[in-house]
């Protein structure tokens, strides 16, 4: 764990959480007790790398590390949904939303707590596409990575449908909006008021 305490040594942490993952694989939950040794550096690790690549894979360790550990990640929900609402609007949202997924099929109840974030979170990233740009770009962001986001998107809110809950209602009607958009850009915009 020096080593990734250590940002001085950051090209040897994704070998260091090859490691810690291989380990964690073959103990199972007799890796329990470690967790607090491991889950605090790895997020810190996450939110003061620099390297692009170095937090995606550590993004995705976290994820497969919970459905290793299923519930005893409960201790850590709160630090990793703030990684979670730090990292959002960057490159790494495909791994925040596979992370996301795995931890609330890890621990569903404890989860819900985290809806409302998670939500807000979504309903700002389908805010933020312009689908004006689509036809003549003058944005800073691509059609292409605004249909990729979109794309996460999406499969981000299927993907947690079942805990999602009382706050189905507050996505629809973005859902909807965006539909309207995409099928008649042109119309005035009817939901806004």
């Amino acid at each position: 764990m020096r080593i990734l305490k250590d940002s001085s040594l950051s090209n040897l942490h994704g070998m260091v959480m090859k490691a810690v993952m291989y380990i964690f694989n073959a103990l199972g939950l007799k890796s329990v007790p470690f967790l607090k040794n491991i889950v605090p550096h790895i997020l810190a690790t996450v939110k003061n790398c620099g390297q692009h690549g170095l937090r995606e894979a550590l993004l995705q360790q976290v994820a497969n590390l919970s459905t290793i550990v299923r519930e005893h990640l409960r201790p850590y929900l709160p630090a990793i949904f703030d990684v979670v609402e730090e990292f959002w609007f960057t490159r790494h949202l495909s791994a925040l939303c596979s992370l996301v997924e795995r931890v609330a099929e890890a621990v569903p109840e404890d989860f819900r707590a985290y809806v409302p974030l998670l939500v807000r979170q979504a309903l700002a990233s389908i805010e933020a596409i312009d689908l004006t740009n689509w036809s003549g770009n003058t944005s800073s962001v691509s059609p292409a990575e605004d249909i990729e986001r979109l794309e996460l998107i999406l499969k981000h809110i299927q993907g947690i449908k079942d805990v999602m809950g009382d706050y189905t209602h507050l996505v629809v009607p973005a859902l909807v909006k965006l539909t309207d958009s995409l099928i008649n850009p042109d119309s005035d915009d009817k939901y806004t008021s």
